[in-house]
């Protein structure tokens, strides 16, 4: 199934149901990744939040990696740069955390392929969100898989996913108040076992540069956990 709008997935998605803990998909890797992003407010039921993703066969990759769209011309109205797959929340659809995969270079086809590994339930009031995949969901083979060196990631939160109108609020990696951070996705080498902060990226993502607390990324942790 191709779309355009994250809530006509997650409408589809709700009606067809998916499992909380599915198989890895490609099949087993010795890699996992895990995801904790920290708001300054309770996350939002009808607000957006998404983890786009780049993965690269170089340590150091060139290309331009994921970053936020903020302004016409929308094109899909979240993401543009480089990304294969995104994981995003949405309390609508079962298991509330969903992956895609980009089906064209421009970012504005997409389909569901699977869920993460585990997950954990945002209750009311809750202002983190947590989840983990496997290497492999996000490769079209096991041997792509292992090849991969690092991961361009962007951390994305925003109240709506424009189509269409001059403006939407957001947050992205980087101080979203100054014109030469907006676009500042962060490079996780996959070659050995670490925990990355916010502290390891000299505090790339500051409290209060977005309008909307519920929006605000105040601290993030990505952890890369090889198995061999």
């Amino acid at each position: 199934m191709t779309v355009r709008l994250l809530p006509t997935l997650a409408a589809a998605l709700l009606l067809g149901g998916c499992a909380k803990f599915p198989d890895a998909g490609t099949g087993a890797t010795a890699t996992r990744l895990v995801f904790t992003l920290q708001f300054d407010r309770e996350i939002n039921r009808n607000y957006v939040y998404v983890v786009a993703i780049n993965p690269s066969t170089a340590d150091n990759p060139t290309v331009q990696g994921p970053i936020p769209v903020i302004a016409p011309p929308w094109g899909n109205g979240f993401v543009a740069g480089n990304a294969t797959h995104f994981v995003g929340y949405n309390f609508l659809v079962p298991g509330q955390y969903n992956i895609y995969r980009f089906k064209d270079a421009a970012l504005n086809n997409y389909e569901f392929v699977g869920v993460p590994v585990q997950s954990e339930d945002v209750l009311p009031g809750g202002n983190r969100l947590r989840f983990e995949i496997n290497l492999a969901q996000i490769a079209q083979s096991q041997a792509e898989a292992e090849s991969f060196r690092s991961l361009q990631v962007n951390l994305l939160s925003m109240d709506r996913v424009p189509q269409s109108g001059t403006g939407k609020v957001w947050d992205a990696l980087g101080d979203g108040r100054l014109a030469s951070q907006i676009n500042s996705p962060v490079v996780v080498s996959l070659r050995t076992s670490r925990t990355y902060t916010n502290g390891s990226f000299f505090d790339i993502e500051p409290r209060a540069d977005a309008a909307d607390p519920d929006l605000d990324l105040v601290d993030f942790t990505i952890e890369v956990r090889r198995n061999d």
